[in-house]
């Protein structure tokens, strides 16, 4: 097996048929389960698209970032511009749709990522950290400078599937049950914002209600391509004001899933190709030692822009998997909360590891929901229950860096090594 693998190609044909069966099983799996289930799947795999830039970026070239979330709003803004006001494609002429949407985000981010990367490849420690800090609470506020572009503080509302297969808004409200639960499996609801409307700042989504049990009670407003499978069949409800009607069987929340895994495969095979790569080997040798690596021959400077350039990638893309789960794009929604979010996923499911951004990715989704269901039974006030997944979070970190500085994924490895004598690859 080791003596294939030095053909031309070959682990890169590898990589490539080790993600399409990961993807395989997984979308069998997001095909299986309810709706809120997949809502939950679409959720880790937007987190681990958005971590495979933070192990490249935190993990693999040794720099800190505080704001990757800002990155992400980059993505997220890019995509809902371009969708709700571009119908062709420039240059090209094709119509436009949300696949065009996201090569448009991905290079907006890759865009950032090289400007952003060559003013903190001067930057070390505190200040890199201070630098990143800043983008996570300057960038999404950039919203309400422009807010006839950017939608202000109210943020900017999307219809998903778009354009293609998706249900367009139509002029007046129409609801089934206004009292039922949407994500529930009970629910029989469905309200179709207006095609002008707009969200007042405190029904805003945050990162502190985000997410919980009711995946789209804490949204600013239901998108009319929300329709729950338990719901009345509205197969014969014409939405798009065109003539064409809903399939009753179509679940949005399956759909958000597979768009997520489908995104998170495609950046899970870039990452393995650049991390057991070339350019692996380029991030380590400057993360451990800049000095040798110069001597080397190798760029320390140019290393941490790419490094930054990819992270941005990664993390623009996630934001405009983000927006379409949300179907809404604001300030609120890519809060500094999302950015610590994401480097505690990656401390907490280590740093090192693309298989760690993936399981920290399934504890963001996971630690919230538990301790919600603690509260329920314990009785908890709102505020106990808000604020208790912070404080498990810091002190998860505090531990992890105290007794595991690799995290889940790098204790694993180092007990392996341990009991087979071996010395742990460390990715």
């Amino acid at each position: 097996m080791t003596s294939l693998l030095r053909f031309p190609g070959a682990r890169l044909v590898s990589h490539a048929a080790f993600v399409i069966i990961i993807w395989l099983l997984v979308m069998r799996v997001n095909d299986s389960v309810d709706p809120l289930t997949n809502y939950y799947i679409a959720l880790v795999a937007m987190y681990a698209t958005a971590m495979f830039g933070m192990v490249i970026l935190v993990g693999l070239s040794g720099q800190v970032s505080l704001g990757n979330g800002a990155l992400m709003a980059v993505g997220g803004y890019v995509f809902a511009v371009t969708s709700l006001h571009w119908q062709t494609v420039p240059i090209l002429g094709v119509p436009w749709n949300g696949w065009w949407s996201m090569v448009f985000a991905a290079v907006g981010g890759i865009v950032v990522g090289l400007l952003i990367g060559g003013i903190a490849a001067r930057l070390r420690g505190p200040y890199l950290a201070g630098l990143t800090l800043g983008l996570a609470v300057g960038v999404p506020a950039i919203a309400n400078r422009f807010p006839e572009l950017l939608g202000g503080e109210s943020g900017l509302m999307l219809t998903v599937p778009y354009p293609e297969g998706g249900y367009a808004p139509v002029e007046e409200e129409v609801f089934v049950d206004s009292s039922a639960d949407t994500l529930s499996g009970d629910a029989s609801t469905m309200a179709v914002p207006s095609a002008d409307a707009t969200v007042s700042p405190d029904d805003m989504l945050t990162m502190d209600n985000f997410p919980t049990t009711d995946a789209s009670a804490s949204a600013p407003s239901i998108d009319a391509s929300v329709i729950d499978p338990g719901a009345t069949d509205m197969s014969g409800v014409d939405l798009s004001g065109t003539g064409d009607l809903i399939d009753a069987s179509f679940i949005i929340e399956r759909w958000q899933a597979g768009l997520a895994i489908t995104v998170a495969c495609i950046a899970a095979f870039i990452a393995l190709n650049l991390v057991r790569g070339r350019q692996g080997r380029v991030w380590r040798a400057v993360r451990d030692d800049s000095v040798a690596a110069a001597v080397a021959g190798i760029s320390p400077a140019k290393a941490k822009v790419s490094a930054f350039a990819v992270s941005s990638l990664f993390a623009a893309l996630a934001g405009a998997v983000f927006a379409q789960i949300l179907s809404y794009v604001g300030p609120g929604a890519f809060g500094l909360g999302l950015s610590l979010s994401l480097l505690v996923g990656v401390v907490l499911g280590g740093r090192s590891s693309l298989l760690g951004a993936v399981i920290g990715g399934l504890l963001l989704v996971w630690l919230p929901e538990f301790v919600l269901s603690l509260s329920e039974k314990g009785g908890w006030e709102d505020q106990i229950t808000n604020n208790a997944p912070n404080l498990i979070y810091g002190l998860l970190v505090v531990l992890v860096v105290l007794l595991a500085p690799g995290g889940i994924v790098g204790s694993v490895q180092l007990l392996i090594a341990k009991v087979t004598r071996r010395v742990p690859k460390g990715v």
